[in-house]
């Protein structure tokens, strides 16, 4: 399994200078609103987006990525606060990728209650690449 946890900022207009300061981390990517988010088609980011990764790599399970990330945003736990009540959307997202489409995730307790003590949500993508041989091929 391959993949990443993100914490994102997200609305329609962000400073991110003060964002990473506050936060006093380095972001992974940001995004201006009404950018270019792809290069095949027009769209274009509908929100400001101040995001910071934790990858999910060989021998690493995807909650000690999660609880990596989380790790690096406890210290900042006012701020979380601060964020939640200023911006549209503060959360963590998972992106967990495989080969074959077959995994699994567990979160245990006590991660579990560091996303809460932080306030934040969590959403989770499941990507695959199609890797799968069915008996019907």
């Amino acid at each position: 399994m391959k993949g990443k946890f993100t914490f994102v900022i997200r609305d329609e207009v962000l400073d991110f200078a003060d964002i990473s300061e506050r936060l006093r981390m380095k972001p992974a990517l940001i995004t201006r609103r009404g950018h270019p988010i792809s290069k095949r088609t027009k769209l274009q980011a509908p929100y400001d987006i101040w995001s910071f990764d934790v990858l999910i790599t060989k021998g690493t399970e995807p909650e000690e990525a999660l609880n990596n990330l989380l790790n690096k945003l406890t210290p900042n736990c006012k701020q979380m606060n601060s964020f939640i009540k200023q911006y549209k959307e503060v959360k963590i997202s998972g992106y967990l990728r495989s080969d074959y489409g077959q995994m699994g995730l567990e979160i245990s307790h006590a991660t579990m209650k560091k996303m809460v003590g932080l306030g934040l949500g969590l959403e989770i993508h499941i990507l695959s690449y199609g890797g799968v041989i069915t008996g019907d091929e």
